[in-house]
């Protein structure tokens, strides 16, 4: 693959591209480039909106290519610089927050593959855009996966 394909998807502010497809790997796993937009900053006593989750069924890689990300995996909360890696194993609570200022870029993988198509079908840069709660339902009954308020 080339520098550049793949099949490309924004989600909000942030946007990403399948590189590869469970579909294309028997179901072994899929991997997306990932870029997370930079958010206002915050003030100093404030806990930023990690969109904390998990997937009973699917382990979730992040490797940082590319800045500064704040984790959560399960109750810890952890900064993650260019070429850290973190894996979040099936059924543990998860999150990231992009605290830095400036756009991160990740590989994110997923294994069992599958779940990269959620981000194709829900993609918020089609027209009209999907609810905004289409991609949790579907991700509760696909996937077992759990999100926190």
């Amino acid at each position: 693959m080339r520098a550049g394909e793949g099949v490309a998807f924004e989600d909000g502010p942030d946007r990403g591209r399948v590189l590869v497809f469970g579909r294309d790997t028997g179901g072994a796993y899929s991997l997306m480039a990932f870029v997370v937009a930079p958010r206002p900053p915050l003030p100093a006593d404030e806990t930023p909106d990690f969109g904390p989750h998990r997937h009973n069924t699917i382990e979730e890689t992040f490797l940082v290519r590319r800045g500064r990300l704040r984790f959560l995996l399960g109750e810890e909360i952890f900064d993650l610089a260019e070429g850290d890696f973190v894996r979040a194993p099936p059924g543990v609570r998860h999150g990231f927050a992009n605290v830095s200022g400036e756009a991160v870029e990740l590989l994110v993988s997923f294994h069992p593959g599958g779940f990269e198509e959620l981000f194709i079908l829900h993609r918020s840069d089609q027209d009209p855009p999907p609810t905004t709660t289409g991609f949790i339902d579907d991700a509760r009954r696909l996937f077992a996966s759990e999100f926190e308020a």
